[in-house]
């Protein structure tokens, strides 16, 4: 059980301090070396060919300006000196170098404190002038002359971002910034708030730091780590553009900042925030928030959890202790979605108590069955306007239901827990629940003529994004196999292997049920499509070691391909990629709406194929890697009228143990019959029981140890054809098994050894069964066919006695190969 919440003080200006030492301990060394950071100027200068700090540099010699995305590669400025010249770009590039003249470096004279006023020279004022007097002599002889001296600097400049020093003694500011002041005087600026807030001189990649708090330097140097570590890219000119909000608006820490909505800048704030949060947060810091950020609990540093929905505060304590205490107990991709959906229902009755009580329900003392019956009657309200729906109102009551249970189960009513004046009547009883649906057709499955049109047009795929065909292969697999999106996506290089016949069988991890090495057949076309995947791959990451490489790397941020697909992005592709397409129809000619066609509706087809194809629920269940047969069953659908339709079909085909038919003219059931059929008999390997005991035992209590074919309860008909045949061989090869063992005394061999009898019984029933379908037309056989198929997908073998193994699997697909 998870221990009540126990909040703790937000944190005040006092912790400031405590958060940049927090965040410049988490700051690595080789970042700051990445970044060219100078500790005493407050500058950073990452190189021009980082791939994600860096810019494009003019390709002229001497020009450090960002560059146009052109072929010449060529500023703005230079790319006008260029059209001036009348020169080739060959010409103009190797001939023309620029001269830039500023005030970025340091006088040429050793020990010199003062700046250069050109980068042709080198030199400060005094000594330029002093050059300039002695006849501009060679730089060696100038600097061994008499008169030349090191001289004092004037210091720097009054900007606070500014690095530079001031030129002379009579300005307070650099060349750069003197000049802008005197532009800003006549505005009726003030010098020192000027000084604040004024940007640093321009130097290509450099960013200043220099005025900003000591915390909003160390989340700006950690933010850079962040984002440069997630291969997000950082460009100069919109981190200075950054800096310069941060430095206009005095934040004493970064998340104060506002910015103006919609812009890069703005995008670049908030991702720089959100790693912010799980930098310095903890799951006992975040427990106290309204909104948590997941991915201080590991769940992804961009999912939310919002509690604000719960008006209550004893409703939103439970509701984040429940979420605590669940979080252990949940795998996957998808856990904050999942918990979210919890949220989602319990505000329903949040909603509930604050229109029906005056006290809006902060009472928990006060609470009752009324207000669960205020509930109920709200809830069903809102189904009949159509505020939601029918599946939606059971849902709510269904998580509201279980919320209400699992507190007290954890023990939060208990005396000196948080809800220990909680009432026990508050809660949602069996018959408050609103029966469950129950859906007929085939359900989430796409029909066979709309999976054919998808097919079809996958190659269209390779045009939606980024032009490769990265995402249809992903789209095939994801058909050809039944996985979950998130399986699909997220398959490593070497997730193909053959097993001991030399078959094809994926290996997958089941993130739902945490279950890694999963293994599943699959036919050749499929295996092919990985192969040529896997050879891509390599060839477009030939560097990046295989244990790392992902058969479906995500396009963006991710240079060494080792980042699997996010389901969001195959989603968003699916649904680009299927509103482009014309009309879906269906046999009818009418047109089947897109909005139903999403990649995990493959699963619900790959399960309905191969319930359609005869394979056996507990097959079908292994297939689909279900724990539960219960949940094999919502993948696919079997009518009641289906169901019924095949069991008239084969009435009149149904057998006794001697090979006689029981119905000797073909009728349609009644409905007393139909009961009597599906409550009054029970599966055995090859046939039916309808001995009283052990139908109620469910298969398990027959009182005549399994001897079903000598047993005037046993039935069969031609459904259990394929398992009749199957127990024929088995009884042979135990025949001609134990007739060669020389290990066993006789008596041991005569009790093992299958009778006589009990083969020639089985003959007897598959020669009665055959020959009784041989009689039929071609249209008869093609219908007990389908009653076949039809009774097959719901049909369940008693374990109660030895089974017969199920015959493997049949995978074809509706795509050609």
């Amino acid at each position: 059980m998870t221990s009540p919440l126990q909040l703790v003080p937000a944190p005040g200006s006092d912790l400031l301090p405590a958060r940049a030492q927090r965040l410049r301990e988490l700051i690595r060394p080789e970042t700051l070396e990445m970044l060219n950071w100078d500790e005493t100027s407050q500058v950073l200068r990452p190189s021009p060919d980082h791939p994600f700090l860096g810019m494009n540099i003019c390709a002229r010699q001497g020009c450090w300006a960002a560059a146009r995305k052109t072929e010449l590669g060529l500023c703005s400025g230079c790319r006008s000196s260029w059209k001036r010249s009348g020169k080739t770009p060959e010409e103009y590039l190797a001939t023309e170098p620029k001269q830039v003249s500023n005030t970025s470096g340091g006088c040429g004279v050793p020990k010199c404190q003062r700046p250069w006023t050109s980068s042709r020279t080198q030199m400060c004022m005094r000594h330029r002038e002093l050059f300039v007097k002695l006849g501009r002599p060679p730089l060696a002889e100038f600097l061994a002359h008499p008169r030349v001296r090191p001289l004092p600097g004037h210091g720097l400049c009054s900007v606070d971002a500014c690095h530079r020093h001031r030129a002379n003694g009579s300005n307070l500011c650099c060349p750069p910034h003197w000049v802008r002041w005197k532009e800003a005087q006549p505005r009726g600026a003030d010098f020192e708030q000027w000084c604040r807030t004024e940007p640093g001189s321009s130097e290509t990649t450099a960013v200043s730091l220099r005025g900003l708090p000591a915390l909003v330097t160390a989340e700006v140097l950690y933010g850079l780590q962040a984002r440069t570590d997630a291969e997000i890219k950082s460009p100069p000119i919109l981190l200075r553009a950054l800096v310069q909000r941060l430095r206009e608006q005095q934040v004493p820490q970064f998340d104060d900042v506002e910015i103006t909505p919609n812009t890069h800048i703005a995008g670049m704030a908030n991702g720089m925030r959100r790693m912010l949060a799980a930098a310095v947060s903890t799951p006992e810091l975040e427990q106290i928030k309204d909104v948590w950020n997941m991915g201080v609990f590991g769940l992804g540093q961009w999912r939310k959890l919002d509690f604000t929905p719960l008006h209550q505060e004893w409703m939103r304590r439970a509701c984040k202790t429940w979420v605590l205490d669940e979080i252990p107990r949940r795998y996957g991709k998808n856990i904050p979605n999942s918990l979210s959906e919890m949220i989602l229902c319990v505000r329903f009755l949040s909603k509930s108590l604050v229109r029906s009580r005056e006290d809006r329900g902060e009472n928990m003392a006060a609470l009752g069955r009324r207000d669960i019956e205020a509930f109920t009657q709200y809830v069903a309200q809102l189904k009949h306007t159509g505020e939601i729906s029918t599946f939606r109102h059971t849902t709510v009551c269904r998580f509201t239901g279980r919320f209400l249970r699992e507190i007290r189960d954890m023990g939060l009513t208990r005396p000196g827990e948080i809800l220990a004046e909680l009432p026990d009547d508050f809660a949602l009883r069996r018959h408050d629940m609103p029966p469950v649906i129950t859906q007929e057709g085939p359900g989430r499955a796409l029909p066979r003529e709309i999976l054919t049109q998808l097919c079809e047009r996958l190659p269209a795929l390779d045009q939606v994004r980024d032009d490769t065909a990265d995402m249809r292969h992903a789209i095939e697999v994801l058909i050809d196999t039944g996985r979950r999106p998130d399986e699909i996506g997220c398959l490593p290089w070497d997730c193909l292997e053959t097993d001991e016949h030399g078959k094809s069988v994926l290996v997958y991890t089941d993130f739902k049920n945490n279950r890694t090495g999963c293994r599943l057949p699959i036919p050749d076309s499929t295996a092919q499509i990985i192969v040529e995947q896997k050879k891509a791959m390599r060839a477009r990451f030939p560097d990046t070691e295989l244990t790392e490489l992902v058969l479906f790397p995500r396009p963006r941020q991710n240079s060494g391909g080792t980042q699997s697909y996010r389901i969001s992005h195959i989603g968003n592709v699916h649904r680009r990629w299927v509103n482009a397409m014309p009309p879906l129809l269906l046999a009818d000619g009418t047109e089947f709406p897109k909005l139903d066609v999403a990649p995990y509706s493959y699963r619900h087809s790959y399960a309905q194929r191969h319930a359609d194809a005869g394979t056996l629920p507990d097959v079908l269940r292994e297939l689909m890697g279900h724990r539960s047969l219960q949940t094999t069953q919502t993948y696919y659908r079997v009518t009641e009228k289906r169901t019924r339709a095949a069991v008239d079909k084969l009435v009149s085909h149904q057998f006794d143990r001697h090979g006689n038919r029981i119905w000797t003219e073909a009728r349609q059931l009644l409905e007393h019959e139909h009961a009597r059929v599906r409550i009054g008999q029970v599966s055995v390997p090859y046939g039916i029981c309808v001995e009283p005991t052990n139908v109620k035992a469910g298969g398990h209590g027959c009182p005549f140890r399994f001897r079903c074919v000598g047993c005037d309860h046993f039935r069969t008909d031609p459904s259990y054809l394929p398992e009749l045949r199957a127990y024929l061989d088995t009884l042979l090869r135990d025949r001609e098994r134990l007739t060669a063992a020389t290990e066993l005394d006789d008596w041991a061999r005569t009790e093992s050894t299958p009778s006589e009898e009990e083969i020639k019984r089985i003959r007897t029933l598959i020669r009665r069964v055959e020959t009784d379908l041989e009689r039929l037309t071609d249209d008869e056989r093609e219908q007990i066919k389908e009653a076949t198929r039809t009774l097959r997908k719901t049909r369940t073998v008693s374990l109660g006695m030895p089974g017969i193994r199920a015959p493997e699997p049949n995978l074809r697909l509706e795509r050609d190969a």
